[in-house]
């Protein structure tokens, strides 16, 4: 076979299906794997206010000897509301897992956003260097009948094969990063590679407008990690008062029946009854109550962090979409293909 008769073809043939941008991003948030996962996280959380509902346990004591036995029943009483400040501080849990839930979406759906733009772009790049190479083969055919009429040289003939030889490993290695950018999106979606998921779309410029300070005040007041941020002031903040109350003693309550094992003649028994109060002298250390104070103002310097951080971002973001934008402006209108992102 001469090298004219050689055309760009596929590295395998794989079933593929067109799936448009919204299906897309459906199927990532039902079926991406991680983001099940992470939905649990909530269901285990809710499962931890449950648990923390839970009261202390009594105690049954049976004692025999040879001439009595005793029955006790004993049970440790709960003081400073520490079992409220359990729940409290389990509800806070919660409402920071569901928080986090939902900023796992935001980033996956971004991310998939991300992943199904690729996909396009690879295509694009691979339809560039499918025509380049089908140019280049129609150029080295041209040349072979140039030779043959004494027009040019072998050298001339063999370069421009060289030329389109190099151009179709382009196309080669271009429809590999193509597939592997489809087999991502499948995998994004939970599914497996047995057939490719093709994006459907072009590129399409989106002529929108935004105004910097408008998009500061709602990312400070609707962004979910620094959302998650202040819940998690209300979470050291709930640590703190379940550190306060654990350093309230437990009182212990007993009571127990005492008798004679003698079933005919009249029993001896008694009927006693008790409390016990631990002496708390590990209180008198305080290390427990001042790391908890500690991590309050931890997290409210880390909340202003993020508040920075956040208004750093989307400044960032707006300059850099009003540059590429400047950019697609001066293409359109002075047709310079040559400009670099």
């Amino acid at each position: 076979m001469t090298y004219n008769e050689v055309s760009a073809q596929t590295i395998g043939t794989v079933p593929s299906k067109e799936l448009n941008f919204r299906e897309y991003l459906t199927r990532v948030g039902k079926n991406n794997l991680n983001y099940l996962a992470e939905q649990l996280n909530v269901d285990i959380a809710q499962a931890e206010i449950i648990a923390q509902k839970v009261l202390p346990d009594p105690d049954l004591e049976f004692e025999a000897a040879d001439e009595t036995f005793s029955l006790g029943l004993g049970y440790s009483l709960e003081l400073g509301n520490k079992r409220r400040a359990r729940v409290k501080l389990a509800r806070s849990m919660a409402e920071y897992e569901k928080l986090s839930l939902e900023y796992y979406f935001q980033e996956l759906r971004a991310e998939s956003a991300n992943l199904f733009l690729e996909a396009i772009l690879q295509r694009e790049l691979l339809h560039v260097k499918t025509d380049s190479y089908e140019y280049m083969r129609q150029l080295s055919h041209s040349d072979s009948l140039r030779f043959l009429s004494g027009e040019i040289t072998e050298n001339d003939v063999r370069q421009s094969r060289l030329e389109a030889s190099a151009l179709l490993n382009e196309v080669y290695e271009q429809e590999a990063t193509y597939k592997s950018a489809l087999a991502v999106l499948n995998q994004n979606m939970g599914a497996t590679t047995d057939t490719l998921t093709v994006p459907a779309g072009t590129w399409e410029m989106l002529e929108r407008e935004f105004d910097l300070s408008t998009l500061i005040k709602e990312g400070l007041e609707k962004r979910i990690d620094l959302l998650a941020s202040e819940k998690g002031i209300e979470i050291s903040t709930n640590e703190y008062k379940l550190t306060r109350a654990e350093r309230r003693p437990d009182i212990g309550l007993s009571l127990s029946y005492e008798r004679d094992w003698n079933g005919f003649l009249p029993p001896s028994r008694s009927l006693t009854g008790g409390i016990s109060i631990p002496l708390k002298f590990s209180n008198i250390n305080k290390g427990a109550v001042k790391a908890a104070k500690f991590r309050i103002e931890q997290s409210n310097i880390r909340k202003r962090d993020l508040a920075l951080q956040v208004r750093t971002e989307i400044s960032q973001a707006w300059y850099n979409f009003g540059y590429a934008s400047a950019l697609i402006e001066l293409e359109k209108t002075c047709g310079i293909w040559d400009v670099e992102f």
